[in-house]
């Protein structure tokens, strides 16, 4: 075995899903330089290499058919874009809070890209609050979280929080996103606040505010944190589910929430 196989298998070995720009830096080998497009085309033909999409590559284990090798699809959606931040319940997984597995990973990013499907999973992308972009806080609240090996970007949970009580839907609808929520064992909330404020959205504020005003006790949130955040709440009522009318005004945030969500009976469904 010559030392650039050794070379590529060590590499292999330590990047169960890499780019080719990963590649590329390993050897050394420039941009233009067919040094890194022949190794890949050799070791695809060899069977120790699989494809996800051009560009992103996954190792194969050995002594298994390609076809055969799953590859991480967490580290698919980190590597599917140079800004990926993992999100909604892709990061409550992750971070080790999620109710229910999703086949559907979700990452923002600070422009759209089409959503995609490898094998069973599906990668979707959400566009970077523009917010955040704006002032040049995409990595805001976020933090590195090791998978096999590698580091991946992620929401943190003060971050997740409030976004998925933005998004619901993304995180598989209020109970699903109640019951993984729930599971956060305690937020810190100058962090959350902070977020807030960056995001300068009056029923985000709502939101969040009703959530932690039902949770007080679980995140142990005092009454002058709710002030707060209650002094910046929607002028007039807004429903928290525009899919749905009707609903119970919570008149402390301005909210309209569906009857289920503020009793959490969520057999009425």
């Amino acid at each position: 075995m010559t030392n650039n196989e050794k070379n590529i298998l060590a590499f292999l070995e330590h990047h169960p899903v890499f780019t080719l720009d990963e590649l590329r830096e390993f050897l050394g080998s420039e941009k233009g330089s067919r040094k890194t497009s022949d190794l890949l085309l050799h070791h695809k033909k060899m069977g120790r290499i699989g494809v996800v999409k051009e560009g992103l590559y996954f190792a194969v284990r050995a002594g298994t058919a390609t076809q055969h090798t799953t590859p991480d699809p967490f580290l698919i959606a980190s590597k599917l874009v140079q800004d990926a931040v993992l999100s909604f319940p892709t990061a409550l997984d992750l971070l080790g809070y999620s109710h229910s597995l999703f086949n559907t990973y979700y990452f923002f990013s600070s422009r759209y890209r089409p959503a995609m499907r490898f094998r069973e999973n599906h990668f979707r992308s959400v566009l970077t609050p523009e917010q955040l972009q704006k002032n040049s806080q995409e990595l805001f609240g976020t933090e590195k979280v090791e998978r096999l090996g590698l580091k991946v970007l992620v929401t943190g949970k003060e971050r997740t929080l409030a976004e998925a009580l933005e998004r619901p839907q993304h995180c598989g609808g209020f109970e699903e996103m109640y019951r993984s929520l729930e599971k956060i064992p305690y937020v810190q909330t100058d962090t959350i606040l902070s977020y807030l404020q960056l995001r300068e959205q009056k029923k985000l504020y709502a939101a969040v505010g009703f959530f932690l005003e039902q949770h007080r006790d679980h995140f142990n949130v005092e009454e002058p944190f709710l002030r707060q955040l209650e002094r910046h709440k929607p002028s007039q009522p807004v429903y928290w589910d525009r899919s749905k009318k009707g609903g119970v005004l919570v008149k402390r945030w301005n909210l309209v929430v569906r009857k289920a969500i503020v009793e959490r009976t969520w057999e009425e469904f």
